[in-house]
């Protein structure tokens, strides 16, 4: 048989699968802005600049509104990116150029880094460099974490006094059909969603304040329960994080995964709804 292709471990493929899941898939990005608003609005630094680590930021559009937040308060803003896809960074620095030319992100001093989390914490510990971050933020990237308790407790080391450290991920039934998944295919998502993550943060960091915003999100998933759809096809595995996820798992298995996934849905406008909620986990350090 061959060998079960993890989604995370095959970077063309993924971003392949998370365009067509960003097709499919409606976030209410104003509500995360103005939630964002609100945790920034508690920051309380008594300085002129800002260290800002970005964590798997793709290709830059979900940083859009969290740099134009912290432009709007005036800082000088050092923002640290760290994605291992080469071509996303190409990205993100063709949205920077195209935002300074415009008048945009003049106070902003952009550094990129192509690699993951791991190896940067890694390479600091090293190097023995230990920024301060004022913020910390990681948007639908913690997923992809080789063990997350180790590297959150990395990540609240480097999160200076009253600095904020923020993670979102899905949560509510996408969470739980992600969860399903890794009955069948371990290793899929060792940490499917933002309660997973709380849980795995509070066994590793017991003594912290944890604080949560939650936001309704949906994701149209006909396509997924038609077997000759390509983008249906493309959207599941994303969902599961399994590369030709309909190949590798046998017929019963699959209908019964299927059936559990349908059961998570319901009908809204004549389409077949997931609800892909998102969860804000929100740390300060005092």
């Amino acid at each position: 048989m061959e060998e079960v292709k993890i989604l995370k471990h095959h970077p063309k493929e993924y971003y392949n699968r998370l365009c067509t899941y960003k097709k499919y898939c409606f976030h209410y990005l104003h509500e995360r802005q103005v939630d964002f608003k609100d945790i920034f609005d508690k920051l309380q630094v008594k300085k002129d600049s800002l260290q800002v680590l970005a964590i798997g930021t793709g290709n830059g559009d979900a940083d859009v509104p969290v740099i134009d937040l912290m432009t709007n308060k005036q800082f000088h803003i050092n923002y640290i990116v760290v994605e291992p896809d080469a071509a996303e960074i190409e990205k993100f620095k063709s949205l920077v150029a195209s935002k300074q030319e415009q008048g945009d992100w003049k106070s902003v001093n952009f550094e990129f880094n192509q690699t993951t989390i791991e190896n940067y914490l890694k390479e600091a510990k090293k190097a023995q460099v230990k920024v301060n971050f004022d913020i910390i933020h990681t948007i639908h990237s913690a997923y992809q974490f080789t063990d997350h308790g180790s590297i959150f407790a990395d990540l609240y080391d480097i999160l200076g006094n009253r600095g904020i450290l923020v993670n979102t991920m899905v949560a509510g039934p996408q969470e739980q059909v992600n969860a399903k998944a890794m009955e069948i295919n371990p290793g899929t998502r060792e940490c499917p969603g933002s309660a997973s993550l709380r849980r795995m943060i509070q066994r590793r960091l017991p003594d912290i304040e944890i604080h949560t915003r939650y936001r309704k999100s949906y994701c149209s998933v006909d396509e997924c329960f038609k077997e000759d759809s390509k983008d249906g096809n493309m959207l599941l595995d994303f969902l599961v994080q399994v590369v030709d996820f309909r190949k590798h798992v046998k017929e019963g298995v699959l209908s019964d995964f299927m059936a559990f996934f349908r059961a998570h849905c319901y009908v809204k406008d004549g389409q077949l709804i997931l609800d892909s909620d998102e969860e804000d986990i929100v740390i300060f350090k005092k």
